[in-house]
């Protein structure tokens, strides 16, 4: 049976990504001889000639690839890009001003407009290196966040001395943080080369590769970098991430318990090896490791006392820490205590100065001092244990919710009566009366929970485990591999600063998304829940970019029709998808009062599929 067109050129994506040069060449090949103007056949076979040093036999089918899909970004970069190799710097421009007008993205134009002009200065090829103040200045940049300053000292540095390592080591790093991460791997791949005995480097490749899906060259360069340096714990905790994301479940285990072997109070390796340990089937072992995080990062052996979260704050989150204490108060938890934390608090508010209620803000030292060792520290977590009955509602009809997400294009479906009746009012209790409410970084003021700092009980594992075994089809291997809480302010149904969460995807392969808060706090049955595009983040985007860039993310459902599906809000309801669908928040209506916060809980289930 011979290949379509789309099997072809899913194979020669595959053979290009494993090095299989020749292979990937002949398939693209193959589908330009039935179809000569097939714009990712001419792209990705321009970009194959551009890597063995043949920018010039790329140049047409760069064009080509433009002419018939001239929406595609990436397409307009690679042109760019292969007439400033052939020093076509005139027609570069040209190109350059019609990929602006068509809107490509500014920010990815930076590096090439650096280079648009010819070279005044040859590259260095005699050994010299830039001066200390100039690499100082870079790291500078690049520490304070200046990445469009970094990259365009970077850019410089490469090309006057191509074969100094560290700019091409930052440039990657960039070029990364940026959301350019085709671009920044190929500057770090340049870096190892450069000083392929820099053991960070290898461990900084790694990370990327493996943000990429790229399982198997990650895995080759954190164990290079574990061989050049044994001792450095990073790699060996990354490692075992990334041998759980091949299913090597035993070896993860045993990378990450060489790590916390090495750095006992590494809180990130205990907190991946806690992951592990429930994929393992291991829960109360899993448990211990998230404990020891939460010790580390936030408990009796807090390690640093300086972090953003302790030494910051904003109006909402004072609010809604003010909301819980007297809600805890008022449920007899230790009255008289709660009742004086919130009159404390409430001081410490009324001389907050921020310019909205969800701007953070620094934390003074006086404030610090009233506030003590309560603020963002879990002092007060109550118990959600393991039930004796199974967590998910009796009544699901396995086969219909199965078949309903099988049958949506890209995977959706939602169920309601969701958690048993138990299981839905001890995680009501758990998240109302916890304080594990410690991120509030969020720009639309909502707050969130984390399974490493506080939110991990029995309760919720055992929820992850039995709804995976419940439906068998839909998760297969996945296990879980990440799970949070959001809480969010009522004032959102007034815009201002509040609100949901913006359109974005996730790094998984399932999504479950389900809601607790109940019904009566909603003023809008139509809406308070979820919106699924029918629009997946493209592949080669990193995490930043299909997470928070979300200017570019409109673009892009913009640019696929911008279909969506809208699903109301309903307590205990669970929304099941494709977590490379692009979602948000749909509009917020509910009451005033702390237990009519929404609160939605996510969990992440298997590696994105590439």
């Amino acid at each position: 049976m011979e290949m379509t067109i789309e099997q072809a050129l899913k194979q020669g994506v595959a053979a290009h990504k494993e090095g299989k040069l020749q292979e990937a060449e002949r398939l693209y090949r193959a589908i330009l001889q039935s179809q000569p103007a097939h714009p990712d056949a001419n792209h990705n076979l321009g970009v194959l000639a551009v890597s063995v040093n043949k920018a010039a036999a790329a140049l047409p089918l760069f064009k080509t690839a433009l002419e018939v899909n001239p929406q595609m970004e990436q397409f307009w970069l690679s042109y760019i890009d292969a007439l400033i190799k052939e020093q076509q710097f005139e027609n570069a421009k040209q190109v350059f001003e019609q990929a602006k007008k068509q809107g490509v993205d500014g920010d990815r134009l930076i590096s090439l407009e650096a280079q648009l002009s010819p070279k005044t200065k040859k590259p260095n090829t005699a050994g010299a290196s830039p001066s200390q103040e100039l690499l100082n200045s870079l790291l500078g940049h690049y520490q304070n966040g200046r990445l469009n300053a970094a990259e365009k000292l970077a850019v410089s540095i490469t090309n006057e001395f191509p074969k100094h390592q560290f700019a091409w080591k930052v440039l990657g790093a960039v070029l990364g943080q940026s959301g350019r991460i085709l671009e920044g791997v190929v500057a770090m791949e340049k870096a190892v080369k450069l000083a392929p005995n820099d053991s960070e480097a290898h461990n900084n490749l790694g990370n990327t590769l493996r943000e990429l899906g790229r399982l198997d060259e990650a895995e080759a360069n954190y164990k290079q970098a574990i061989a050049l340096k044994p001792d450095y714990a990073a790699p060996l905790s990354n490692l075992g991430v990334t041998l759980q994301g091949l299913g090597r479940l035993d070896e993860a285990e045993a990378s990450c318990r060489q790590a916390i072997a090495l750095k006992p109070d590494f809180a990130e390796a205990h907190s991946n090896l806690g992951m592990i340990l429930n994929a393992l089937g291991m829960r109360e072992n899993a448990l211990k490791h998230f404990q020891i995080s939460l010790d580390l990062e936030r408990g009796s052996k807090l390690l640093d006392p300086k972090h953003i979260s302790f030494i910051s704050i904003s109006k909402a989150k004072i609010d809604h820490d003010i909301e819980q204490f007297e809600y805890l108060a008022g449920s007899g938890y230790d009255t008289t205590k709660f009742n004086e934390l919130a009159a404390v608090y409430r001081i410490v508010a009324s001389e907050i100065d921020c310019a909205s209620d969800t701007e953070v803000v620094p934390l003074s030292d006086k404030h610090r001092g009233l506030l003590g060792d309560t603020y963002n520290r879990p002092f007060h977590i109550l118990e959600a244990p393991l039930l004796d009955e199974p967590t998910i509602g009796k009544n699901l009809n396995v086969n219909k919710i199965t078949n309903d997400y099988f049958s949506h294009e890209f995977g959706l479906t939602y169920i309601d009566e969701f958690l048993s009746p138990k299981a839905l009012s001890s995680l009501w209790d758990f998240l109302l009366g916890s304080t594990i409410w410690f991120d509030f970084s969020h720009s639309n003021g909502y707050i969130g929970a984390y399974l490493k700092d506080g939110l991990s009980s029995p309760l919720i594992l055992q929820i992850a485990e039995d709804l995976r075994l419940k439906l068998p089809k839909i998760f297969k291997h996945h296990k879980l591999t990440q799970l949070w809480a959001y809480k969010y302010d009522s004032r959102a149904r007034d815009k201002g600063s509040f609100g949901g969460i913006g359109a974005h995807a996730d790094f998984a392969a399932i999504n479950v998304n389900f809601w607790i808060t109940p019904n009566s706090a909603n003023l809008n049955k139509l809406s308070g829940g979820l919106v699924v595009y029918n629009s997946e983040a493209p592949k080669e985007w990193n995490f930043k970019t299909y997470n928070n860039d979300e200017k570019r993310i409109r673009k892009e459902i913009t640019k696929r029709g911008g279909n969506k599906i809208v699903i109301p809000y309903n307590e205990n309801r669970a929304v099941i998808f494709n977590s490379n669908l692009f979602h948000e928040t749909d509009n917020i209506d509910f009451k005033d009062g702390y237990e009519n916060r929404r609160i939605n809980v996510t969990m992440l289930f298997g590696e994105r599929e590439l």
